[in-house]
């Protein structure tokens, strides 16, 4: 648990390092963030624990960002209109982030000196003079035209700027539906009807407010049905080619997906020919048919081979294709007969002092010769698992996979007069035959995933 607390310590105060800050912000230019991200760090400290040091921080920084804004509208031109328009957005921004909060008094040299509705009205006018500025001639300036008179009404209701924008935005549907209907008669006669339909219907949606501009629907819906009608007939002749050299299951899906085509481009105007009935019969000529024996591999191979044109079939003798999967297992104790082995070994028990021939002192080592017995036991085993997938039919192939996994332990026992350094022991591990089975099958089963996955697209092109 302490453990936890740690790590759950180490992170909050590795958020808490990364937390961005105003000042960064605005460093990088980006100054409305950087307002907000002050105004933030004051809520988030709230009225009572505010001290000098954040009141001026505050303040400071408001005041940078409100001089960037008003020296941009200095020193922006007259007809600059998007940059001004830009300037007193963000002023109005920054009025509606600091106004009606508990520290807006504290940036009152901002707030008593702007207020939301002198900004609107200004950013209204900014709006009305360029629109005015923009002499428009035809359907892409008079939209422009009619969109500064709606956004600008949109702040405020400045002078007749309604009354500017109902007039551009009406001349503007007039003029624009007259030019893309011009263009669908031009796209016409170059016999681009699906250019020609689309030029048709925006002439009528954007006249739609006013009413119906000419025959422009009518026109649309002609130009409409001979382009698909004209579609239709190239999918259908490409299928009817096809049909002349086609003798693979790919090839016949093709066929199908063009009759397809044909049928879904003119299904708005009905039936072309008989392209939908020719699509399905094409379809199941280009269905691979697949037969798995049933084992305990056939759910695996129709699980993998989840593809559209494929269908599993349980009857041999209708299936385009044969995959089988068979395997082989041998297994074998490997065991051997203990052995025992005679050992014998002098050892040191003590040391004596004794007086030698000359009179000196010296030290005599104790041996003991200790006789016992070791006794080697063998336990190993062996598993031999043999995998053969089979295709046949439309495709040939065999392929044998060969996994072996044996497992060994030896037991080391020690009998009779054992010296005290000798301890019984074992060596290696010892597995049982259903564990090294289950080894074997993850192995298997990967070499079956392989197989399967390298015969798809070979499928695919048959």
């Amino acid at each position: 648990m302490r453990a936890l607390l740690i790590v759950l310590l180490i992170a909050m105060l590795a958020g808490c390092s990364f937390k961005r800050t105003a000042e960064e912000a605005y460093q990088e230019g980006k100054y409305l963030e950087s307002i907000d991200l002050i105004a933030l760090d004051i809520e988030e400290k709230g009225q009572a624990k505010l001290n000098a040091d954040d009141l001026t921080r505050f303040s400071q920084l408001v005041s940078n960002v409100m001089a960037f804004y008003e020296n941009q509208l200095l020193s922006a031109d007259r007809t600059d209109y998007s940059s001004r328009i830009a300037s007193y957005e963000a002023l109005l921004t920054m009025k509606t982030r600091l106004s009606d909060r508990f520290y807006s008094q504290q940036v009152y040299f901002f707030n008593n000196k702007y207020q939301i509705k002198t900004l609107r009205q200004l950013i209204a006018e900014e709006y009305y003079l360029y629109g005015n500025s923009i002499n428009a001639t035809d359907g892409q300036s008079y939209l422009l035209k009619a969109t500064l008179y709606r956004k600008g009404m949109e702040q405020y209701k400045y002078k007749d700027i309604e009354a500017l924008y109902s007039k551009t935005n009406t001349k503007y549907r007039q003029v624009a539906a007259q030019e893309n209907y011009q263009q669908g008669k031009a796209f016409a006669e170059a016999k681009l009807y699906k250019e020609a339909s689309k030029s048709f219907v925006d002439a009528a949606d954007i006249y739609a407010p006013l009413g119906n501009y000419k025959d422009s629907r009518e026109l649309a819906a002609i130009y409409d049905k001979k382009y698909r009608l004209a579609e239709a007939q190239d999918f259908y002749q490409k299928a009817i080619d096809m049909q002349k050299y086609a003798n693979t299951y790919s090839e016949y899906r093709q066929i199908a997906k063009n009759y397809a085509d044909a049928a879904e481009i003119y299904r708005p105007y009905g039936e072309y020919k008989q392209a939908s009935k020719l699509a399905k019969q094409y379809q199941e000529k280009g269905t691979i048919k697949i037969y798995c024996p049933a084992n305990s591999f056939s759910q695996l191979i129709e699980k993998s081979i989840n593809e559209e044109y494929v269908r599993f079939v349980t009857n041999p003798n209708i299936a385009n294709v044969m995959i089988n999967v068979t395997e082989k297992r041998r297994y074998k104790n490997l065991d051997e007969q203990p052995t025992m082995r005679a050992m014998s070994e002098n050892i040191v028990i003590r040391t004596i002092q004794q007086t030698n021939a000359e009179g000196l002192v010296e030290s005599k080592d104790i041996y003991k010769t200790y006789y016992f017995n070791v006794q080697t036991k063998v336990q190993a085993n062996k598993l031999e698992l043999s995998t053969q997938f089979t295709v046949s039919g439309g495709y040939i192939y065999n392929q044998i996979n060969n996994i072996t996994k044996s497992s060994s332990m030896t037991k080391y026992v020690y009998s009779g007069d054992v010296p005290n350094k000798y301890r019984n022991y074992t060596s290696g591990s010892y597995s049982s035959q259903q564990t090294l089975l289950n080894s074997a099958r993850e192995e298997q089963n990967r070499f079956i995933n392989d197989e399967l996955l390298d015969l798809i697209p070979i499928l695919a092109r048959l």
